[in-house]
């Protein structure tokens, strides 16, 4: 794992609250770059950041030896799917608004551009599928060792950036099994 970070604005303003219109100082990294590369062999780039203006790219691109995957913005459910799978191809439209975590139930927008009338939002899911896993003495998705390692590769992406130094990923876990229709219509009830 490689990284890198910068802070973009010395000074920032206060957007909403009583301090709205007033500024503060910046004492913390607002960009990371990191590259990430699995025991797959797969590697990752990923720009997070406080410092963009505007943007119209709530999704994520993943590219392979096999073809390319656009995906909606993972803060939020729903959307298109776009693969293509052929050099220069067309793209193919893969909806997802008749999968029960695809229906749209955001009825105003909120003034952030991935919080729109045309998304989903079923953040609770994650949580609803861990209770319903206890209370049926089955494994959860979102286990302990999965947060470990999430946080792993967190606190690894930050020393790197840093630091400058390249950071080893100490944790592992075991994929969580794919969350299935039928799966998810039994915790939405």
């Amino acid at each position: 794992m490689q990284g890198r970070t910068l802070t973009a604005f010395k000074r920032r303003n206060y957007r909403a609250g009583p301090n709205k219109g007033k500024t503060f100082k910046v004492e913390t990294p607002t960009t990371y770059l990191a590259t990430i590369q699995f025991h797959n062999e797969a590697i990752i780039q990923v720009t997070l950041s406080f410092d963009v203006i505007n943007h119209q790219r709530n999704h994520m691109e993943l590219y392979g030896t096999k073809g390319s995957i656009i995906v909606p913005d993972p803060n939020m459910f729903g959307g298109s799917v776009y693969i293509s799978v052929t050099e220069g191809g067309r793209w193919g439209e893969h909806k997802t608004d008749k999968m029960h975590l695809g229906k749209i139930n955001i009825t105003s927008a909120s003034g952030r551009s991935n919080e729109s009338p045309t998304n989903a939002n079923y953040r609770s899911v994650g949580m609803s599928e861990m209770l319903y896993s206890i209370e049926k003495k089955k494994k959860h998705r979102c286990s302990g060792e999965l947060s470990l390692h999430v946080l792993d590769i967190i606190e690894s992406t930050m020393k790197a950036a840093t630091t400058g130094v390249p950071q080893k990923i100490k944790t592992k876990c075991e994929k969580p099994k794919r969350f299935t229709e039928e799966e998810v219509k039994k915790i939405l009830l």
